[in-house]
């Protein structure tokens, strides 16, 4: 009788045994025969720079460190970025030798006001007609979900001379601001358009903007002669997702101003709603034209382009990018010595999932740089017969890919000197990373 039970008991857990060995074969066969790429989706040839151009700006094995911007300014590259995910102190490092190695600069030099930053930074030279030169960083104030500690607050922006000694920041639109201003029913607000009038709370008290990734581009203007000006067009976005331009000019006595915020966007606002447009990039064309990138954070579409013949006054219907340029944070600049244009971003495609088993609904986990011309992208955003799925440009640069599959990576600062390209990141990009670190890339333009 035991006996019996005993082999009934065997056969049974032989029997589990095989059930779990078939499906787990099953699966595994299920997985890797439906697993998607999202470099081969976009149909491009490749590029992979050579090993030995990588540099680890930064790395420490329990510290996040994400979302670095970069410029080049005196001889020297400066990247900065937050100790940890979007916010945080701000730590900065140079190059004297375009990227080949990396050093911190004085912690004395880091203002105080540095440490208390509420998002990721962007850094910009600023070229004026007398001739000078100048560093900003601008610092977005949003509020963060469950966290007390950040809340909406216009934006910080802090300028240097040196490009290593810094200003305090100073605020702009935020609660200071916020409460400055007379609450709705003043005949002021007549005067504005609607494009131009602050948010109000239910009481009709003016609201603090609330500023996420400022500026995303800032893009110095021209006049009607094609003469480049001391002022600049500067982008964010808020939570609703709409886009603002805030233009920084300087007064006689040098002291920096930034115009109220604008919306920009308006007759575009349907598209630009149903994409939840955001971390806007704006480069100008050597023929002058800006051309408009952007990312589609609802996810229900590919990122977006737009093209501006007037300064940022008016701008295209809103196109989806195919493949080869879908994605977030894109940071677009042109070499004038090889005739060719890199634009780095995240690889994020949406709606296609990494295989069949999984949850995510969207594919990724690359940070790429796209290689083209100016012209391709004017020609693509002008000719309504393009196909979202369409790949155009010359090849795609696949500069890191993150050790778990995931997108937590691809937002960069991008430089070109001289024929050589600078690109600086963060992620996981090799196989014991546990955290983000910060990555830079040499990468040179004639062998594209």
């Amino acid at each position: 009788m035991k006996t019996t039970k005993k082999k009934k008991i065997v056969i049974a857990a032989v029997a589990v045994s095989v059930i779990a060995v078939v499906t787990g074969v099953i699966l595994l066969g299920i997985y890797f025969g439906t697993r998607v790429d999202a470099v081969e989706l976009t149909g491009m040839p490749t590029y992979y720079p050579p090993a030995e151009n990588y540099v680890t700006v930064d790395r420490e094995s329990d510290q996040y460190l994400g979302h670095p911007d970069s410029v080049y300014f005196n001889g020297k590259m400066i990247v900065a970025y937050p100790l940890g995910h979007g916010k945080g102190q701000i730590a900065v490092k140079t190059s004297s030798d375009l990227g080949r190695t990396w050093e911190s600069i004085d912690e004395s030099a880091i203002p105080e006001s540095f440490r208390y930053s509420q998002e990721t930074p962007t850094l910009y030279k600023l070229d004026f007609t007398d001739g000078t030169e100048k560093v900003l960083l601008v610092s977005g104030c949003p509020s963060w979900e469950d966290d007390d500690e950040y809340y909406a607050n216009g934006f910080n922006f802090s300028l240097s001379d040196d490009g290593i000694t810094f200003t305090e920041f100073q605020n702009e639109y935020g609660i200071a601001w916020a409460n400055s201003m007379p609450d709705r029913g003043d005949p002021i607000y007549d005067l504005y358009p609607e494009d131009e009038l602050p948010n109000f709370d239910e009481n009709g008290k003016v609201l603090p903007y609330d500023v996420i990734v400022a500026m995303s581009s800032l893009t110095r203007l021209r006049d009607e002669n094609g003469d480049y000006i001391d002022k600049w067009m500067g982008t964010f976005h808020d939570y609703d997702f709409y886009n603002y331009v805030s233009f920084l000019t300087f007064d006689e006595n040098g002291s920096p101003e930034w115009s109220a915020p604008k919306k920009f966007l308006s007759a575009q606002r349907e598209t630009e709603y149903a994409a939840n447009l955001c971390e806007i990039e704006i480069y100008r064309a050597p023929g002058g034209e800006l051309i408009l990138l952007g990312r589609s954070n609802s996810r229900s579409m590919n990122s977006l382009i737009s093209v501006s013949h007037d300064e940022g006054q008016t701008w295209s219907d809103l196109k989806e990018l195919p493949y080869c340029l879908t994605g977030d944070r894109h940071k677009a600049e042109y070499d004038p010595v090889s005739g060719k244009m890199l634009i780095s971003f995240r690889l994020y495609l949406p709606g296609i999932r990494p295989n069949a088993l999984s949850r995510r609904t969207e594919t990724g986990g690359y940070w790429v740089a796209w290689c083209g011309s100016p012209s391709q992208l004017l020609d693509y955003a002008s000719d309504p017969e393009k196909t979202r799925s369409e790949p155009f440009g010359d090849k795609l640069l696949i500069l890191g890919k993150t050790n778990d599959g995931l997108s937590d990576c691809g937002y960069s600062g991008l430089q070109i000197v001289d024929g050589t390209a600078v690109a600086v990141s963060y992620g996981k990009f090799d196989k014991s990373a546990d955290y983000p670190y910060i990555l830079s890339v040499r990468i040179d333009m004639t062998a594209l």
